[in-house]
């Protein structure tokens, strides 16, 4: 009886802790056991993410995500206070941590550091002293502004603003504390944690002085000597339901700022802007339909030429939706200066002041817009010479302008790489664009499952003097009838959305001929694994 008792209790707690992080693949599950479940989390106190309390326990946002977290998987998360962010970063880096609870992706951070995709994105706001009248990043040249020492922030004004006097604090509260006390012109800060400290501390003669084109998208950062441990965060962030979370945000005050409609003004910023793509979208329509209308009357070698057309059409259309998921930021910008201009004008306050205070930041949208349309036709320029590039930074340019229409799918991108040099001879913007060719043909078959958890892979690796990228999904894999036609031309499995057949026969000829590599493809456990090989 007892024996049974016993069988009972342990089938019980067995099948609790399998679906408890039943998302996480065996793979996972056993780093998990090999590694421990006790993650070393670094905190400091930052209103509203962390908030230390008198008995020395911790609450926030970050703490009850944490929680959530805990309660999906088999983590325990052991807390370490930190009493400045320096301090914490220092620790990340000699690997005294395992986690920081929440950080800004900067270049230099990911030399340490894997990142989730964002879970907090906050607006950071120019705070002055009431006496001054420096109402931009600009007019801040020559002059101090205060920012937390080792911040993302600090990293960002000393790169594109070289002219501005940083005076390093060791938190938050101490650049309010300068700029109160005239110690320091100004500090950059978003509202959460800015009225917090500036209710908590009384700090008086400080003003919003206008909004800065620098986000926070903060994400959970993981130590890269435990790349596991990032993919692990990443799919349980996935799997926890998003209301759960917008309810935590709602709860510490983290509340989206509303949207607003286009005045007649905006909307012809926003005409010119467009102006560039439009008329190019509707001049290649034309040409297309053109050839269409020529095309029954030439020979088999016309028809290739069509077809070819027809892929640069598809992957033009990918690149517009990225372009336009570019441009979501600025757009919000223009609405928010918009919404400013019409509130001013309703209170009869539009001066020459304001006027040129609203044409400079809505010309740095627009210019920003502008610098997109150039990023996107350089990555699809075909380069004349072979070149030494940086592989690493040639994935993560890639990264930066597919992630959001991924996102949007909600597809999670890993890319997972060591601190090797990893350089090679060829043709960038020709591996540009083959490796987005792999990435649309994945997210298209993760589209077409009921995969909750979608999920690619990218891993750089270096193997006997050979640089080896490779692309897995979790989309159920390539049937075994077909896998070995994909790279045939003209085969292709999406003629109902106009596939020519030639990205794949094109991309293998390209690694092959011109890049003297070789490109592969075989199915794993959970779906397809594209290998590429380049000297």
């Amino acid at each position: 009886m007892l024996k049974s008792i016993i069988f009972i209790l342990f089938t019980v707690v067995l099948s609790a802790s399998t679906s408890q992080s039943k998302f996480l693949t065996l793979k996972e599950k056993q780093w998990l056991k090999k590694f421990g479940s006790h993650i070393k989390v670094g905190i400091t106190q930052i209103p509203n993410q962390v908030l230390k309390k008198e008995d020395g326990t911790f609450s926030g946002f970050s703490i009850e995500l944490f929680n959530l977290i805990e309660k999906k998987t088999p983590l325990h998360f052991d807390y370490i206070y930190f009493q400045s962010w320096n301090k914490l970063l220092e620790a990340a880096k000699n690997k005294k941590i395992d986690v920081v609870f929440f950080a800004q992706k900067t270049s230099s951070r990911l030399k340490y550091f894997y990142f989730t995709d964002t879970v907090l994105t906050q607006q950071n706001k120019l705070i002055t002293n009431i006496h001054n009248n420096l109402n931009s990043l600009e007019k801040l040249k020559k002059h101090k502004l205060a920012l937390t020492k080792g911040s993302a922030l600090e990293e960002y004004i000393h790169f594109y603003y070289p002219e501005i006097i940083v005076v390093s604090t060791k938190d938050e509260l101490q650049s309010l504390k300068f700029v109160s006390n005239n110690k320091a012109d100004a500090t950059i800060l978003e509202l959460v944690r800015s009225s917090y400290y500036i209710r908590q501390f009384n700090l008086k003669n400080l003003i919003i002085s206008s909004d800065i084109n620098y986000n926070y998208y903060l994400s959970i950062a993981s130590i890269k000597s435990l790349p596991e441990l990032n993919i692990i965060l990443s799919k349980t962030l996935q799997a926890i339901p998003q209301k759960d979370i917008e309810a935590l945000k709602l709860k510490w005050g983290y509340i989206k700022e509303q949207k607003l409609f286009f005045d007649t003004q905006t909307m012809i910023y926003l005409a010119i802007a467009f102006g560039i793509i439009i008329p190019f979208s509707l001049y290649l329509f034309v040409i297309n339909k053109k050839l269409q209308k020529e095309i029954n009357a030439k020979e088999k070698a016309m028809k290739k030429l069509i077809q070819l057309r027809d892929s640069k059409l598809n992957e033009m259309s990918e690149v517009i939706s990225m372009i336009a998921h570019q441009w979501k930021q600025p757009l919000n910008n223009l609405s928010l200066l918009n919404q400013l201009c019409e509130s001013k004008f309703l209170l009869g306050k539009v001066d020459d002041k304001f006027k040129q205070y609203f044409f400079t930041n809505t010309k740095e949208q627009i210019t920003l817009m502008s610098k997109t349309i150039d990023d996107f036709k350089d990555f699809f320029k075909v380069d004349e010479d072979k070149k030494k590039f940086d592989l690493v930074q040639t994935i993560n340019n890639l990264l930066d302008i597919t992630k959001p229409l991924y996102e949007k799918n909600n597809i999670s991108i890993v890319f997972q790489h060591s601190d090797t040099n990893f350089t090679t001879l060829g043709y960038q913007s020709i591996l540009f664009q083959l490796l987005l060719n792999i990435l649309n043909n994945a997210k298209d078959a993760l589209l077409e499952t009921k995969n909750k958890n979608k999920l690619i892979t990218i891993t750089l690796s270096q193997e006997k003097g050979k640089n080896i990228i490779e692309i897995e999904d979790n989309a159920g894999g390539i049937p075994e009838d077909i896998i070995d036609k994909i790279f045939n031309p003209y085969f292709s499995t999406k003629k109902e959305k106009n596939g020519t057949g030639l990205g794949l026969y094109m991309a293998k000829t390209i690694i092959e001929e011109r890049m003297n590599g070789s490109i592969e493809v075989q199915n794993k456990e959970a779906g397809a694994l594209f290998t590429i090989m380049l000297p």
